[in-house]
């Protein structure tokens, strides 16, 4: 089993005089305790300083736990200036002893366009040059300096002389010898029985897996693996959303009206994923890209894409990125290892478009770092876009080879409105439940007609807003008859008031969603064939 942690004790053995070392917080107990173990194996001491303490403790490990005694070689110096600070950096320089000193709480110094303030750039300069020395006064003496912090963000004039190490999100296999080591599920588990919850666990740092697993412990019987799996499944899902800014879906089992030209190509993508694809060298698609107005569905088809495909689905704003500044690219690159680690998931990034209004470097960037790993990646995630203004897109974005297949999603024909209808109709009112259709096919001319040039998430509201006011006006609190409640039926009627109430996108803004449209036609496949049902254009007319 090769891990992550097998990389950095290779860095070790090499006796490196610098590694950074790139560890989320919740993985510090569990990786000082690593090294501590490993430096024992290999006859190392292992010592640890932070700004917290500002003292050199030596790490050991006994009784099954991680201890630090206090290293009385190091006598930290009185604070006059801000250099005295991290005068550790001098003594591990002229210390004669061999061994490897944890460092905490530099990379602020060291980073990546750091301030310009002078205070604080001057420091920045001594700290760099005393790692500068470290690196030329420490070589081939037993000594290794380890700076370690949760992003290993190092400027670029002394990037090149520290290799970095970053612990990636654990595999299947050092998730179930983690669980085996820690002895946390019962000893009658069987290998299947470790697996399950493993993949339950999957895309989580050991640490946090074994913290929701404590947590799963005081409301569920180990013994029901079952129960043990989804408490972890939901568990796991609250925290990547958190964690991640996120919102992950299990696949839905969601409806959608229309859009079958697209949904037999989401059911083609399926059988990409089986192993007997693989064996031919067949793989999904790197992207697909959505293009269309707002309200026309392209979230809802990434939904069905979900469900069609059996996979989860992550749900991502593109231009919230933005708004995390200088931690943009790292929180992206966090992201699609979280994806890859994950593997079989649909990656969708709504309003995609949007993060490249500005066409400022930091879209770019962004850009850049998802097309390489788009291109590189080897994994089987899916990723969809949603787009509404195909120009504001960088051109490298759109051509062949990164996102395989553009659809437009369009504004629903007359046969697509009637299908929408009925399915939000049977939301409220049971009539239309199991193939039920209470209204006649004048009653439908009228309001498919009514409302020509509506989207999707028009036609919901105008059936949401139909069923509140029957709702308000019928359904009193008097009405209940021994638990069963009041049929509420929906009329034409309601909905034809509720129609004259909105002024839908593609009409108030019409040049605007034509010259969408336009766009989208002109560089995507079509997502609907064309309509043939009995309410098509040619049966119904519009301006009449």
């Amino acid at each position: 089993m090769h891990t992550s942690f097998q990389v950095l004790e290779s860095l070790i053995q090499e006796e490196y005089p610098l590694i950074a070392c790139e560890s989320p917080l919740q993985e510090r107990v569990r990786l000082l305790t690593h090294i501590t173990q490993f430096c024992e194996n290999i006859g190392k001491k292992c010592y640890l300083w932070n700004l917290a303490e500002d003292t050199i403790k030596e790490l050991s490990f006994s009784t099954k736990a991680l201890t630090t005694t206090e290293f009385k070689a190091y006598t930290p110096k009185p604070k006059q200036n801000k250099e005295d600070y991290f005068d550790v950096l001098n003594f591990w320089r002229e210390y004669q002893e061999s061994g490897i000193l944890i460092i905490e709480n530099i990379y602020p110094w060291i980073k990546e366009n750091s301030p310009e303030e002078t205070d604080f750039f001057l420091m920045s300069e001594l700290i760099k040059s005393s790692l500068i020395n470290l690196k030329l006064y420490n070589q081939n003496t037993g000594k290794i300096a380890l700076l370690l912090g949760a992003t290993a963000d190092i400027s670029s004039d002394i990037a090149a002389l520290i290799p970095v190490w970053k612990q990636d999100l654990p595999d299947i296999s050092e998730i179930i010898s983690s669980l085996t080591s820690a002895r946390i599920l019962p000893p009658e588990y069987t290998d299947t029985d470790y697996l399950a919850v493993a993949n339950a666990g999957t895309g989580l740092y050991i640490s946090d897996m074994f913290s929701l697993l404590q947590k799963v412990g005081k409301t569920t019987d180990f013994r029901n693996l079952e129960e043990v799996t989804q408490s972890l499944l939901k568990q796991k899902i609250q925290l990547l959303n958190r964690l991640y800014d996120i919102e992950f879906l299990p696949p839905p089992k969601i409806e959608l009206g229309g859009l079958e030209l697209m949904q037999q190509s989401f059911k083609k993508f399926k059988r990409l994923l089986t192993p007997r694809a693989k064996q031919y060298n067949l793989r999904v698609p790197k992207g697909i890209m959505l293009v269309g107005p707002p309200g026309t569905g392209k979230s809802h088809s990434a939904k069905a894409c979900s469900q069609n495909m059996g996979i989860p689905l992550i749900m991502v704003d593109w231009g919230n990125f933005r708004s995390f500044g200088n931690q943009a690219e790292i929180k992206l690159e966090r992201l699609l290892k979280l994806a890859d680690r994950l593997s079989q998931i649909i990656l969708y990034f709504d309003d995609f478009d949007k993060g490249f209004a500005g066409d400022d470097d930091l879209a770019k960037r962004l850009a850049g770092k998802l097309l390489t790993w788009m291109q590189e990646r080897t994994s089987d995630v899916l990723v969809i876009a949603s787009v509404n203004r195909m120009e504001w897109l960088p051109p490298e974005l759109t051509r062949a080879g990164r996102f395989d297949y553009i659809y437009k999603v369009d504004i629903p024909n007359n046969g697509e409105r009637h299908t929408i209808l009925r399915l939000n109709c049977a939301r409220f009112d049971r009539r239309f439940r199991n193939g039920g259709d209470p209204w006649t096919e004048d009653e439908w001319r009228r309001i498919i007609k009514a409302t020509n040039r509506c989207v999707g998430a028009e036609l919901q509201t105008i059936v949401e807003r139909a069923a509140s006011t029957i709702f308000c006006e019928q359904i009193t609190e008097n009405t209940y008859n021994e638990g069963i409640l009041p049929p509420l039926e929906l009329t034409i009627e309601a909905l034809l008031e509720e129609r004259r109430q909105i002024n839908p996108l593609a009409i108030r803004e019409a040049d605007r969603v034509e010259s969408m449209r336009n766009k989208a036609d002109a560089q995507g496949l079509p997502s609907s064939p064309i309509d043939e049902s009995r309410f098509a254009t040619g049966n119904i007319e519009i301006f009449g």
